[in-house]
């Protein structure tokens, strides 16, 4: 595609792509919470539309910028919010659950937003050569899938304690009445936090191997590090207290949830700010 082309094409998708994602979280909320016949027609398009739009805008980046979208926090927020969508996008069209949709999408849609604004005002500087390497490759999109699968998890807790509090209250409203069973919310948010885990597992045994053989500065002791292996030790956790322990859903579901919070702040703050050299740019 010439040059002239490509970077229109990928203006055009910067634009549209951060409407969508607003238009197909409105969808499915005046689905959930006012039952809209038109809403829940369209849902289902919309994401699907909004799913190939981001799909053909990480490819349009890729080619215009020449370099895969992990050189700065805000690059990779938007893989973070692809792999939520896409993932969704499986769930429902595997399983006919749509109840789950509008805090899915509006999650994903938050982290494009950020990244869409965010990518507008920085500039990540010149690329790092380490990204033509296969193990960084490999090393970053484990963990760009780690994170995902944390995302969801954590958005299947916050279902499951939402449905707990209106059921404890005998108030049988709009959870009740679109959401899965709370069985249902732990089994999901259980087999997420378990893909979360493995993920994240599979990147930090490859940047053990890979990274103090890129990085002359390497060193373990590093914030970014610290705090992925700090995120890692939370699920360990939770695995251990779900299967181990036995111990009842809401305070598994309690603990993933803290660990989704810290494993926004070293996505964001410690990456951007204290790590030494876990930088691609």
């Amino acid at each position: 595609m010439d040059a002239n082309l490509l970077q229109l094409a990928k203006s055009i998708a910067e634009v549209f792509l951060p409407i969508l994602y607003v238009v197909t979280a409105i969808g499915y909320g005046m689905a959930f919470f006012r039952d809209d016949a038109m809403a829940r027609q369209w849902k289902s398009r919309l994401l699907l539309a909004t799913t190939a739009t981001h799909f053909a805008y990480i490819g349009l980046h890729t080619a215009s910028e020449g370099h895969c979208m992990v050189t700065t926090p805000f690059e990779m927020m938007s893989l973070v919010a692809f792999t939520l969508i896409a993932t969704y996008t499986v769930i429902e069209f595997k399983t006919s659950v749509k109840g789950t949709g509008f805090f899915l999408v509006t999650l994903a849609g938050a982290f494009e937003l950020v990244s869409s604004v965010m990518l507008k005002v920085t500039t990540g500087g010149e690329m790092n050569p380490v990204l033509s390497n296969l193990g960084i490759g490999l090393h970053v999109t484990a963990a760009i899938f780690g994170f995902g699968g944390i995302a969801i998890s954590a958005v299947y807790g916050l279902l499951y304690l939402l449905l707990f509090g209106e059921l404890k209250r005998s108030d049988f409203g709009k959870f009740f009445k679109h959401l899965p069973s709370l069985e249902s919310l732990e089994r999901l948010n259980t087999a997420a936090s378990i893909i979360g885990f493995a993920f994240l597992t599979v990147a930090i045994g490859i940047g053990v191997f890979w990274l103090p053989r890129t990085f002359a500065n390497f060193s373990y002791l590093d914030p970014k590090l610290l705090a992925t292996a700090l995120v890692w030790c939370v699920y360990a956790a939770v695995l251990f207290a779900k299967y181990v322990l036995k111990l009842d859903g809401r305070r598994v579901i309690r603990l993933s949830i803290g660990g989704f919070v810290l494993a926004i702040f070293s996505l964001t703050v410690v990456n951007a700010f204290f790590s030494h050299f876990h930088k691609f740019y």
